[in-house]
């Protein structure tokens, strides 16, 4: 144990070592802090407004998603600003029109039905679009209005504020140059709203302010266009969405970094320099790590409680326990466990030829000679074979599909070979009873050559005599491979049996290419599950929620293999 004398050494060492520190070595460490602290906060508004869009900050996320598909549709980048007033904070539209040489249009809020939100409201050459997930273009019913050109109007259009969207606008194409005017009122009371003219690259072509209010007799606004081509007329703020867009994207990025930065500037102000430049030197190597590999894991769990879809989009909803309760409660549960029980099936056999065949063929081929190192190459030769390869030139031997379709089947090479001595075939990949088997043949040629490997290299670092002496003994063959290589082997056996039960439990490719997780649901693992519910249901989020859950029940059962290990397997040679 410590001493108390120990301790004030130690402490007194550590004092030591700081007052050795150099005070422009301090000052940079601070510089550090510094700027972490400040990158860090930066990558925490853009987690909580973009992964985590917090309530409070909802107007933001709501504009930027609205930009953003502003952006896909037209080709171009994000842009336009926030009005942080939110959808209240737009403009009311009654009237619009424009001369274009001898082109002439209009759109009229009165020929609309009032509440009307829908995909796109048309009139003569202009129109309000929109989407279904963006309904932004509702019809309100307004006290009377008189325009100065003598239209007197009951109702609007209401453009509801988010910053450039294509979507939230009045839109026109022309041929030529020309002129658009538009009768409009902020839709935020007693305050003026900026009214912009946009072209599809998200350029600026002119601005107006729309009043606050339509007392009296109201004026068109008038905007100049510059030539021929498709303009928007939008509401626009004052603070610019491109940036607060790229801090979202960039946020786990720009929380990482903050972390490392204040981390390095605490250690260099207590910290000499020779002590801390082999930490520098891996700090890349981590930052990697914590943004390809473990973000993506802590990201996991909040898309399982949110509506996430491969199609969706704009924001996300957060939807509770709602896949967790589809997965335990509902549908969920019986897909899981019959899922889960091929996977245990297509695991416990893997796991059978891996360690039984291996050894077979270790003790088969332990000869040191240049016609067994020939024969070993050949055999070990699958496993660096793409499994996508492996899977096709399978399928062909299993079975070939005519163009009847699936049902229809000529004789694989295996049949064809099988019926030459009067044994019909079963339909290895067609029939559920054996589409299992059909994928296992595939899998035992692929692992059976690096488990023999394995357990060679094993068997030739066992000592000769041990085996001299149960010769000695009278020990024959069989009773020298049950009570001297079997024990000996027991360490290369467990790392054989944990790698081979996680690379099965995870199993993938070989069933997506030769089966797709069919006939039915006879060779649906869980990986194949998973991939199925993200990329063909479109349920992101519970394929999510599956994930997280099979990802305990590995851990769960390589920690108690590991722990079971500890107390049978002889690690002595």
């Amino acid at each position: 144990m410590k001493t108390a004398a120990d301790r004030a050494f130690k402490k007194a060492m550590r004092a030591h070592e700081r007052r050795l520190i150099s005070k422009r070595q301090r000052v940079s460490g601070l510089v550090l802090i510094v700027l972490g602290i400040l990158f860090l906060s930066v990558g925490l508004f853009g987690w909580l407004v973009g992964d985590m869009q917090l309530a409070s900050l909802s107007t933001l996320t709501e504009q930027v998603y609205a930009a953003r598909e502003t952006a896909q549709s037209a080709g171009t980048g994000v842009f336009g600003a926030f009005d942080l007033d939110g959808e209240d904070s737009g403009a009311r539209i009654f009237y619009a029109e424009y001369t274009s040489g001898e082109e002439k249009g209009s759109i009229n809020a009165q020929d609309f039905k009032i509440e009307e939100n829908k995909k796109s409201l048309k009139g003569e050459g202009l129109q309000f679009p929109g989407t279904k997930d963006y309904p932004n273009l509702v019809v309100a019913e307004e006290k009377p209005v008189k325009l100065d050109n003598g239209m007197e109007f009951t109702q609007s259009v209401k453009l509801r504020g988010a910053g450039s969207s294509k979507y939230r606008s009045l839109k026109l194409t022309v041929d030529a140059p020309g002129t658009l005017n538009v009768w409009a009122v902020s839709s935020k009371a007693g305050q003026e709203r900026k009214l912009v003219l946009y072209n599809t690259k998200g350029t600026e072509v002119a601005e107006v302010m729309a009043p606050a209010s339509a007392e009296g007799t109201l004026t068109a606004l008038t905007f100049a266009i510059p030539g021929s081509g498709t303009y928007y007329v939008s509401s626009k703020g004052d603070i610019p969405i491109a940036p607060v867009s790229t801090i979202m994207n960039l946020a786990i990025v720009l929380l990482i970094i903050g972390g490392m930065l204040i981390f390095n500037g605490i250690v260099m102000r207590i910290q000499r320099w020779e002590s801390m430049k082999d930490l520098f030197f891996v700090e890349p190597v981590i930052l990697f790590f914590m943004m390809f590999v473990y973000y993506p894991m802590v990201d996991l769990v909040r898309i399982s409680f949110t509506n996430m879809g491969i199609l969706t989009t704009g924001m996300q909803e957060f939807v509770g326990w709602n896949n967790y309760d589809w997965f335990i409660n509902q549908s969920g549960s019986r897909y899981f466990w019959q899922s889960l029980g091929v996977t245990a099936t297509y695991t416990f056999w893997e796991i059978v030829i891996t360690l039984i065949g291996g050894i077979l063929l270790a003790l088969l081929f332990n000869r040191m000679t240049r016609t067994f190192n020939a024969f070993r190459a050949i055999v070990f030769m699958p496993k660096y074979i793409a499994v996508s390869t492996s899977a096709v030139v399978f399928m062909w031997i299993l079975y070939a599909p005519m163009a009847g379709g699936a049902g229809a089947q000529n004789d694989g090479i295996l049949n064809f070979a099988l019926s030459r001595f009067g044994i019909q075939g079963p339909r290895w990949l067609i029939d559920e009873a054996t589409a299992l088997t059909g994928v296992l043949i595939l899998t035992g040629w692929r692992v059976v050559g690096y488990a023999m490997m394995i357990y060679l290299s094993a068997m030739q670092g066992i000592p000769k005599d041990y085996y001299e002496a149960a010769s000695i003994d009278g020990a024959d063959g069989v009773q020298q491979f049950r009570y001297i290589t079997v024990p000996l082997l027991a360490p290369t056996t467990l790392f054989l049996f944990v790698t081979t039960f996680i690379a099965s439990m995870k199993v993938f490719q070989s069933v997506d290419v030769m089966t797709g997780g069919g006939p039915g649901y006879a060779t649906n693992v869980m990986v194949q599950w998973i991939y199925n519910l993200t990329f063909k249901d479109f349920r992101t989020a519970r394929g999510a929620a599956v994930s997280l859950v099979f990802f305990l029940i590995l851990l769960v059962c390589t920690t108690a293999t590991m722990k079971y290990s500890k107390k049978n397997v002889n690690y002595d040679s």
